[in-house]
């Protein structure tokens, strides 16, 4: 009887292990990086130009798609960062670890309405210093600031191989220096941020 319990579990662990290899050179879903290129630089009352990633969001963000502007709205600027993990699942983290791994304490943080759901407004403090930031999570249709239920249309999608939806994109957007945002003039002025 024992021999045939190792058996079973040799055969489960081969069996384990061929899916795993198949999963990983199955075809990959559909990237968000179609939903990232259409993000328009320029519109009415609005304009943006690229900026480079800095060293250390490149080593983070090398597989991923990512978009990183800064943005004028009127006299009112601020820099995006939108990022598609759907080639690197490890880009699209909890951006308050990025936060706090750079010394930026969370001093509020609100809840926001916007269009299709709601993003996180975050006041932020280091040092002596003070800054602000919003986040949402996208798939495209519908926004929220959760990165468990981020990490969990991820998982689905994987495991679904693209058929439960699209890949959830993470949107920053933080004033230049310590600039506050009206952020609802922003929001009713670029509406194209909530096409991501």
């Amino acid at each position: 009887m024992k021999d045939k319990k190792r058996i079973f579990l040799w055969i489960g662990l081969a069996l384990a292990i061929t899916v795993s290899l198949l999963w990983e050179f199955a075809p990959s879903c559909t990237s968000s990086n179609s939903r990232l290129a259409a993000l328009p630089s320029k519109g009415l009352g609005f304009s943006a130009q690229e900026l480079p990633l800095n060293e250390t969001e490149k080593q983070v963000y090398h597989n991923a798609n990512v978009v990183k502007r800064l943005y004028q709205v009127g006299r009112q600027r601020f820099v995006l960062l939108a990022i598609d993990g759907s080639r690197d699942r490890h880009a699209v983290h909890d951006p308050l670890y990025c936060f706090r791994g750079a010394g930026w304490k969370v001093g509020t943080s609100l809840e926001v309405s916007v269009p299709g759901g709601e993003a996180r407004w975050l006041k932020l403090a280091r040092n002596s210093e003070s800054a602000e930031a919003v986040i949402w999570f996208s798939d495209g249709t519908r926004r929220h600031a959760s990165a468990l239920r981020a990490w969990w249309q991820s998982t689905l999608r994987r495991l679904t191989l693209g058929r439960s939806g699209n890949e959830p994109v993470l949107v920053i957007l933080q004033p230049t220096g310590s600039e506050t945002v009206a952020w609802d003039n922003v929001f009713s002025r670029c509406p194209s941020l909530f096409e991501l």
